[in-house]
């Protein structure tokens, strides 16, 4: 269920009931989410533009995808992305680690119409943090150029880096 992707064609009071339901249904789920991820959805901060650490209007930077092995033949193998962004007002990156990532797809648009030249991924514009069907962490993100992203772990990790 998603909350948060239809915000620009609502009126202000609407944003805020919608607002109003995802914190409810992240309270809902707390006790499921892993206490980094529940903390990174609900923080104050994560949705509030005016705050550095906000993702909205952050740029990606790099993601990278990570086969980690274990066990004496490295038989055993899980998947990490790392993605790092730059923040909205260029004073530190953002950094976002996903762990055990079960499953995931990143989308953006080929139609030239839709895309900017010379614009990459374009803004961060909303992110959800959601419950899977299988009980683990989603994460849902949108992109001002069109781009969808969304995965499935274990755990999601976040942190702000300014710069000095």
């Amino acid at each position: 269920m998603a909350f948060l992707f239809d915000l620009t064609e609502r009126d202000p009071s609407s944003i805020d009931a919608q607002f109003s339901d995802y914190y409810q249904y992240l309270e809902s789920v707390k006790e499921k989410l892993p206490s980094e991820a529940f903390t990174f959805a609900s923080a104050p901060w994560h949705y509030d533009s005016m705050d550095p650490r906000c993702p909205h209007d952050a740029w990606v930077e790099s993601l990278t995808i990570k086969e980690l092995s274990s066990g004496s033949g490295h038989e055993y193998r899980s998947v990490e992305l790392f993605l790092r962004l730059l923040g909205a007002y260029h004073d530190g990156n953002i950094e976002i680690v996903y762990s055990e990532v079960k499953s995931y797809c990143l989308t953006t648009p080929a139609e030239p119409e839709f895309r900017r030249p010379n614009v990459g991924h374009g803004d961060w514009l909303v992110d959800e943090v959601r419950l899977s069907e299988r009980g683990l962490v989603e994460h849902e993100i949108r992109f001002s150029q069109g781009g969808r992203w969304l995965i499935e772990c274990k755990d999601v990790t976040y942190q702000w880096i300014p710069f000095s």
